[in-house]
């Protein structure tokens, strides 16, 4: 029996976005180039950061045998001092972009996600709560901070050394607002919390699964923007990320590399994004300080690019199936298989 192809729109049941899925066009509108990246060590800024005078915050496990640094970004996107309180110019509301924002360095140069073993995924995740809570702690005016890390220049990296980046803003991100708020709504309205309700559904449907193991499932969402998007979630559910107790943090390290490694093998190693959607610092939503929420973290391979419709309606076109998507990442068979 031929597979008919996916043509049709989905709302997202949290912000309520709507995506096109018109797999037919799979051909065509999937990006397979990609520019070289690699850059010596020779001249790398991060390579070797006390020579090239960064500005240290700490290393870890400590500053001299380590493994990953944090250092401040030489060129923030947000910079260091008080947010005074909104304003406005005119028509338009308006706020200093005071903010905290940091590169998270991997020791190793000639090295790329792909290659980290599950050991330094789980470092990563204890170098990110607890750089999370310093500035939680330190930044009185953050709204929200986000984690991400970029690889290549197609997910704007623009230096090859491997690193993360974290960044507070003084203002909530719009799309963070519009899950916060859906799921809140959804809360109010049926007493449950939606993305538990989507877990529940996502098990149950058993097709879009990629990796599991007893503390994270992962999983090509049903309403997925873009091709091969990934979702990992904590099997239980909280609303922020900071919180996550350390020994998980080795599980989460294996579901990460689990998943990149898959899409490595299924994509040819695309240049990636991944990023951690946690729950605000402030609760202006009364005492439930987020319990309708729960954090995850999610992979984006960048295989796509924005045209007309995307730009003109704000609606993603994705041009697979993500059944179809998980099934192949699924058969992707690690060196740990």
């Amino acid at each position: 029996m031929i597979k008919k192809f996916l043509s049709e729109f989905r709302q997202n049941l949290v912000s309520g976005e709507w995506v096109l899925f018109s797999a037919g066009r799979a051909k065509g509108h999937i990006a397979k180039e990609k520019e070289a990246f690699y850059k010596p060590k020779e001249g790398c800024p991060f390579d070797d950061p006390v020579a090239s005078r960064q500005e240290i915050v700490w290393g870890f496990p400590d500053n001299e045998k380590w493994n990953m640094m944090v250092i401040q970004n030489k060129y923030p996107a947000v910079m260091p001092g008080k947010a005074d309180e909104e304003a406005t110019e005119g028509l338009f509301k308006i706020h200093a972009a005071a903010g905290n924002h940091d590169i998270i360095i991997f020791r190793e140069h000639d090295i790329t996600p792909y290659d980290f073993s599950k050991e330094q995924f789980a470092d990563a995740i204890k170098v990110y709560k607890r750089r999370y809570k310093e500035i939680y702690e330190k930044d009185g005016y953050a709204e929200y901070i986000l984690i991400f890390h970029n690889y290549g220049p197609g997910a704007g990296a623009s230096i090859y050394h491997p690193h993360s980046q974290i960044i507070s803003f003084p203002v909530l991100p719009p799309d963070v607002y519009g899950s916060i708020y859906g799921s809140f709504d959804y809360y109010k309205k049926h007493g449950k919390k939606i993305y538990d309700i989507i877990l529940e559904w996502e098990i149950k449907q058993a097709k879009r699964i990629v990796y599991e193991n007893e503390y994270f499932i992962a999983f090509c969402p049903f309403v997925s923007k873009y091709p091969y998007e990934v979702r990992i979630f904590p099997k239980q559910s909280h609303a922020h990320f900071e919180v996550l107790p350390d020994e998980q943090d080795k599980f989460l390290g294996e579901a990460i590399q689990d998943v990149v490694g898959k899409i490595g093998r299924v994509l040819d190693k695309p240049f990636f994004n991944y990023f951690i959607h946690t729950a605000p610092l402030k609760d202006d939503l009364g005492e439930h300080f987020h319990d309708f929420y729960c954090w995850h973290l999610e992979i984006v391979p960048r295989l796509s690019i924005e045209g007309g419709v995307e730009l003109g309606t704000d609606i993603h076109i994705n041009v697979v199936d993500p059944d179809d998507a998980a099934e192949e990442l699924r058969g992707a068979c690690l060196l740990a298989c």
